[in-house]
């Protein structure tokens, strides 16, 4: 009976023993569950600050520190799509707003990019979306271009682009840069690109930015024309041009108008000459300028005045001008014949 009885107990702690162990090994894996929970938590909270920092990053323009901070979020998160979308954002921000420090090339951008566009394209579906990644992927070629690069043709993907998105605004308007990169006698053709990308009613804004500065690139008299084709369209559409370009296009007017020509007349009227006096004072009225820029102004402005039948006004700007500048130079002479020509009408 002894025997039976001890062998009893052995058996009951045993059990016990087993249960314990099970209890523990429970506990343990609960504690492994819940660190690892928190731990993905903890994870999801950084990840969130990093792109929440990596947004206004971008805001300021400050690329290099986005990217950054993109690759801690994504060590954190490896797979995490909220992470890859961000990154795909900044790739064509990024892109389209390039500059380069000292001794950077293009391609110490773009070869961080290509590799997020390339792996945005695989995912995405054919239609929109897909087309301004292909066509960030073209811009990329051209800016490597620039590198020295000729092995790569922007064409290829911008074509890419268009076949999916017909009037994709990203592939045709940089495809109409790239044309006038080129050749800047192919103003009619690179303008039909920028046409159709103006008719995707989307990123005009951008859109007419880079149809600007590819315009501005030229330095013909063809470009000149369509420079203010575009700044006058821009100004009905209510759009905006930085301070770089509108004393960009300041210079224009001094090549067009000094001295005056018959190609200074075909200037004159690229546009009706009432929409060319508003569009002037659209471009360069609350631009800041120096005396001798102040000066040239009030003597183009006359000019414009006079041509549009703003007799007065042109008069009194004329007077302005010979004011403010030498009467021997080349335009004092033109601003004191146009206030002698008017001057019997007052």
């Amino acid at each position: 009976m002894t025997k039976e009885r001890n062998g009893g107990k052995l058996t009951r702690m045993l059990k016990w023993v087993g249960y314990l162990t099970a209890i523990f090994s429970l506990c343990g894996t609960l504690a492994a569950i819940t660190k690892h929970l928190y731990d993905r938590a903890e994870a999801r909270r950084n990840v969130a600050t990093l792109l929440a920092a990596e947004t206004e990053e971008e805001k300021a323009h400050d690329y290099t520190a986005g990217w950054l901070t993109l690759e801690k979020a994504i060590r954190l998160e490896p797979t995490s799509d909220r992470v890859r979308a961000a990154q795909e954002g900044l790739a064509l921000a990024w892109l389209e707003d390039v500059h380069l420090n000292e001794s950077q090339k293009f391609s110490d951008i773009t070869g961080k990019l290509e590799p997020i566009l390339e792996r945005a394209i695989a995912s995405a579906k054919p239609g929109p979306r897909q087309a301004d990644l292909r066509a960030h992927i073209g811009w990329a070629y051209f800016l490597e271009s620039r590198d020295g690069r000729f092995d790569l043709d922007p064409t290829g993907p911008y074509r890419d682009a268009v076949t999916e998105d017909p009037d994709n605004p990203y592939a045709q308007a940089m495809w109409g840069h790239w044309i006038l990169w080129q050749n800047c006698d192919r103003i009619q053709e690179a303008e039909g690109h920028f046409a159709a990308a103006l008719a995707s009613g989307r990123e005009g804004d951008y859109v007419r930015r880079l149809e600007m500065a590819a315009l501005l690139n030229c330095h013909t008299h063809g470009s000149d024309l369509e420079v203010i084709r575009v700044a006058n369209a821009m100004r009905k559409e209510r759009r905006t041009l930085d301070d770089s370009m509108r004393d960009h296009i300041l210079g224009i007017y001094y090549f067009e108008f000094t001295p005056k020509t018959a190609e200074t007349s075909e200037f004159m009227d690229a546009v009706p000459p009432a929409e060319h006096v508003a569009t002037f004072r659209w471009l360069f009225d609350t631009l800041n300028a120096d005396d001798g820029n102040r000066a040239s102004r009030s003597y183009y402005l006359a000019e414009l005045e006079e041509a549009a039948g703003q007799s007065e006004d042109a008069l009194a700007d004329y007077r302005l001008a010979l004011r403010q500048m030498s009467p021997d130079s080349t335009q004092g002479k033109a601003a004191d014949a146009g206030a002698k020509r008017l001057s019997h009408l007052h």
